[in-house]
């Protein structure tokens, strides 16, 4: 399990598991990108979440960091477990058929833009949710 700050659960803040870590691009000084699938035992609740880090942003264009999320049920998380046979699941760089099915189905799936501060960031209330399908032998997400 990897763990980092940004892994805590958005609803309790408690420390979730890294069940797929489906692309990942650094941490890099300046910039760090993921797309992950993380569980909170605590909750009950998965979560697909987007982040990104831009230190490059100009003062203003927009914020340096932005994270987007999607709650899956602990049924989903289940499917996925059980359908994604990759070796590696927690390597972001790996683009085997399961990583790149996730990866690219995950850009389609409608996310919640979480704010940086503010309730609304810890709360489900208004989140959108995500369920996973296996399609060929394939998990991917659906909105």
């Amino acid at each position: 399990m990897s763990g980092t700050w940004s892994d805590l659960c958005l609803i309790c803040h408690g420390q979730q598991d890294l069940v797929v870590n489906i692309h990942e691009a650094g941490p890099y000084e300046r910039s760090h990108d993921y797309t992950r699938v993380l569980f909170c035992r605590a909750c009950g609740v998965g979560e697909l979440r987007a982040f990104s880090y831009d230190g490059f942003v100009v003062f203003g264009e927009e914020d340096d960091v932005m994270v987007w999320s999607s709650l899956m049920s602990a049924d989903d998380v289940l499917v996925l477990r059980s359908a994604f046979t990759c070796t590696v699941p927690l390597a972001g760089i790996c683009e085997c058929v399961e990583h790149t099915r996730l990866y690219d189905t995950s850009v389609r799936a409608t996310k919640t833009r979480l704010p940086e501060h503010g309730p609304d960031r810890h709360s489900p209330a208004g989140r959108t949710t995500v369920t996973v399908a296996v399609v060929d032998g394939l998990a991917e997400f659906r909105s």
